[in-house]
């Protein structure tokens, strides 16, 4: 408290004792506090998490066991390895199908040289035959083998084809399986979060880690029901954090979720905000304390709530003069769970009655207590 408020505070008690001894009553005891300004900030107080404004899951690309995954806290360039999967029965599999495909062409192969051979020689045994070099009977064998020969590369002639197109779809398959057991970072940043440890079983599609940039962080804060016609987006915010006591971090509201659920008996609705740097201390997942500003002004008049008497539409607050109360109108502006702002009817250094008013008159005589700490 200036020098001057504690001087004009001792003339003020000096005159309530005085009258106190010449009236030989004991005058009801009030407390009171000095119109002063300060900044007065009208905020939604509520809680919300920590959480990345971007991040990037990635997710099992097959079956398989993971043998390679980054600890939390990693940091990982767009493109690198990342996450590695026991491919090795994909990789039989694939070895299996490309030496079928390659087996299959070579019986075609084969089967087209076999046709060759025959007819060459169903061609020569037909003019040795025709010179009476060799019997009927050698001559009927050697046509049959090239007939034979004929349907049976026609048949593999119908039959490869559709087998190797089978063959490459499948090869196709599993070379894709076999790359997928190698998942790159999807992005740079820091893995934040991991779902699953070394030699884990997963299914395709299995969540397996999330990274995110942590330079670049929001709050997603619970706003209740009965608030959300008070904010807006725009409007700043203030986090703080019980495992940082003293430290605050700054942001602003950018989206308010257009829907309203029930979390823990509260209906809320969402609210996000991103924060400024720097972001120390903050991770995702965190818990934390928020509050919204929906009114602010850094200088104004302002007077503990509890002095403020609302009559209907009207307000008043009862001034301590000489040891007496007079009851003054007021005209109210922003107020918080703690003080209201005067804009008129006060002035700086006017002492108000805080608490004890009840049942006072225009005029009744009272003893003042020490000024509450909060207002001095």
């Amino acid at each position: 408290m200036r020098l001057e408020s504690r001087r004009r505070w001792s003339r003020l008690a000096l005159a309530a004792l005085a009258a106190v001894a010449c009236s030989g009553e004991g005058p009801p005891a009030v407390s009171v506090a000095e119109a002063r300004p300060a900044p007065l900030r009208v905020a939604v107080v509520t809680n919300g998490k920590v959480e990345p404004v971007d991040e990037s899951e990635v997710r099992a690309r097959l079956d398989g066991r993971v043998v390679e995954i980054p600890d939390p806290g990693s940091s990982v360039r767009q493109g690198e390895p990342l996450v590695r999967l026991d491919g090795s029965a994909v990789a039989s599999g694939l070895a299996s199908a490309e030496s079928e495909r390659l087996a299959a062409r070579e019986s075609l192969r084969a089967a087209g040289s076999e046709v060759e051979a025959a007819r060459r020689r169903f061609e020569t045994d037909q003019e040795l035959f025709r010179q009476g070099a060799i019997t009927r009977e050698r001559f009927i064998e050697s046509e049959i083998a090239f007939r034979d020969a004929r349907e049976r590369a026609a048949a593999l002639a119908r039959e490869v084809p559709l087998r190797t197109e089978a063959l490459d779809f499948r090869i196709r398959e599993l070379a894709e399986q076999r790359d997928a057991a190698q998942t790159p970072a999807p992005v740079t940043g820091t893995v934040y979060r991991t779902d699953v440890k070394r030699g884990a079983l997963v299914r395709k599609g299995d969540l397996l880690l999330a990274i995110a940039d942590l330079e670049r962080l929001r709050v997603r804060a619970n706003i209740d029901q009965v608030d959300l016609g008070r904010v807006r987006p725009g409007a700043r915010v203030v986090v703080t954090s019980n495992a940082f006591p003293g430290r605050e971090w700054s942001g602003s509201i950018t989206e308010i979720v257009p829907n309203v659920i029930v979390k823990e008996n509260r209906a809320v609705s969402e609210g996000l905000a991103v924060l400024e740097r720097p972001l120390e201390g903050l991770v995702p997942g965190m818990t934390v304390d928020v509050e919204i500003i929906v009114a602010e002004s850094p200088r104004t008049l302002v007077v503990p709530a509890d002095a403020v008497v609302r009559r209907g539409a009207d307000s008043v607050v009862y001034l301590f003069e000489d040891g007496r109360v007079r009851e003054r109108a007021v005209r109210t502006g922003l107020s918080s769970v703690t003080a209201v702002e005067i804009v008129e009817g006060l002035s700086e250094g006017d002492v108000v009655v805080v608490s004890g008013a009840a049942g006072l008159e225009d005029g009744a005589r009272v003893e003042a207590r020490k000024p509450d700490a909060r207002t001095s």
